[in-house]
């Protein structure tokens, strides 16, 4: 019976006649969502690759291999204050509106409870300073971070579908950091300002979202109260999660972290410097995982429209995220040599090869989001232990021996079977079945094609990258009106007013 729904949902995709008439509303908010999130949240990006190059240029390769690394054990430790707590949170508010207050009072109070306990770990850790110098009186103030994130509410208003305005007064909020940083940081004994100075913006964009909840009577308390009934629940059904997202940290930190006790901070700094940049292409899987989980959450229940909506999910994310590998694979360094200067050239091949785990990475998230909105967060997390633990394995295998290239192939290694381990478990399950492959062959053809044919542009024609990403970018538009004709039609239907 499943296989047979499955199939009768795809031949009813190209011309959505099956789809009940919700569906078009759901889709018109996703867009609005998607398209408020990620705009916002790219314009944020770009602000921070602006800041991130002054700052690189003005602290060098050692200082910021300090920052980087103390940013990478904070991170980790981030998993004790915010245990998957977040996202239990927002989908059983995407579901059942009426536990807003309720839902949002326990993960508060959780949250800080836990952030109190991360950041004594953090002390503990700083007391030890076990790489010397001035990383441990670094690492103390730059956990300061966990007892102020520990009071986002964000999440809530994602799980409301609000995102409009307070993605506005987020990019605002980031705005005002350029002027900021310009005028406290100019070279390497600044380096106690910088850690600091993002932490009072912080507080301002939690404060505005409180008030924003209140406003629009989401929150009617206004300030959530203290509690702690439900915390046992919440916390069966978070582990699995925080285990997940504690196997992914392994994967994004656990590299950088094993550099730093094998290698130099300047190789700690080239390293991380790559990574972050590779990084940056996250805004857009981020901001349609935004979009599209409480939607997910919602069908869950409906293996048709579960189906239908994974599948779009997945084919929007394949090619959003292939042609971005291919076109930093081919022309990375030249942007990064363009943004960090002669200093952080070692950096450039290092982000070239980490651009093949963009793609990657974003056919891993829309494979394996939908496990997490229907409940297999068990599931998910057994496939992100696996491929944490490969990652570990290769970084302790390889980092000694080779460095930052060792941590970029365990990565690959890792998210490659990651990828293997998802489309089977997601290929097995009878809930939203949809036929994974077919969908990733078109972008991952095309561009491979592109990427080889600029990397076989005699080097002559280097001193025009700009130009060969700009054509790039064009001819792999161009497949996308080819193969997916229907994601086009889609989007101007989606941008088009209600006659």
């Amino acid at each position: 019976m499943a296989d047979a729904a499955s199939v009768n949902m795809t031949e009813a995709l190209p011309g959505e006649s099956l789809q009940p008439a919700a569906a078009s509303h759901d889709r018109r908010r996703i867009a609005v969502n998607f398209l408020a999130v990620s705009l916002s949240s790219g314009l944020a990006v770009l602000i921070g690759v602006l800041t991130t190059a002054y700052s690189r240029r003005m602290l060098g390769p050692v200082a910021i291999g300090q920052v980087n690394w103390n940013a990478a054990v904070v991170a980790c430790l981030a998993l004790i204050a915010n245990p998957g707590l977040q996202i239990v949170g927002q989908r059983d508010i995407a579901s059942d509106p009426k536990q807003t207050a309720r839902l949002t009072s326990l993960v508060l109070t959780l949250q800080m409870l836990l952030a109190v306990a991360a950041y004594v770990v953090v002390a503990a850790i700083a007391m030890i300073n076990p790489r010397g110098g001035q990383t441990g009186l670094l690492l103390l103030l730059q956990g300061l971070a966990l007892v102020v994130s520990a009071g986002t509410v964000s999440w809530v208003l994602q799980a409301h579908e609000r995102m409009v305005w307070p993605a506005i007064v987020s990019l605002a909020i980031n705005l005002l950091q350029i002027p900021v940083l310009i005028a406290i940081i100019h070279g390497p004994e600044d380096i106690y300002a910088f850690v600091l100075y993002t932490l009072p913006f912080s507080l301002a964009l939690i404060v505005f979202n409180f008030w924003y909840l209140h406003r629009h009577g989401l929150l009617r308390l206004g300030w959530p109260r203290w509690r702690l009934a439900g915390t046992w629940r919440l916390l069966s059904e978070s582990w699995p999660l925080a285990l997940s997202q504690g196997a992914a940290l392994v994967v994004i930190n656990g590299g950088a972290i094993i550099l730093g006790f094998t290698h130099s901070d300047e190789e700690v700094g080239h390293y991380t410097t790559a990574y972050k940049l590779m990084v940056v292409s996250t805004v857009i899987s981020g901001a349609m995982l935004t979009a599209y989980f409480p939607v997910l959450s919602r069908v869950r229940h409906d293996p048709v429209q579960a189906a239908r909506v994974a599948r779009e999910y997945l084919t929007l994310l394949a090619w959003m995220g292939l042609p971005i590998a291919a076109l930093g694979w081919a022309c990375g360094r030249h942007v990064n040599d363009l943004m960090f200067g002669a200093a952080f050239a070692r950096s450039g091949p290092y982000f070239e090869w980490l651009c093949l785990n963009v793609g990657l990475a974003f056919l891993n998230i829309g494979i394996g989001t939908p496990l997490m909105t229907w409940g297999f967060q068990k599931l998910h997390f057994k496939i992100a232990m696996a491929g944490a633990g490969a990652n570990l394995a290769l970084n302790m295998l390889v980092i000694p021996q080779y460095g930052g290239w060792g941590a970029i192939a365990a990565t690959l290694v890792a998210e490659g079977a990651t990828l293997v381990m998802l489309a089977i478990a997601r290929r097995r399950l009878n809930v939203g079945r949809h036929p994974i492959m077919s969908i990733a062959w078109p972008p991952v053809l095309c561009s491979t094609a592109v990427a080889l044919a600029i990397v076989a542009l005699p080097h002559s024609f280097d001193r025009y990258w700009w130009a060969e990403v700009i054509l790039g970018s064009i001819l792999l538009g161009g497949c996308v009106l080819i193969f997916e004709r229907r994601i086009a039609t889609m989007a101007l239907a989606l941008l088009k007013r209600r006659a």
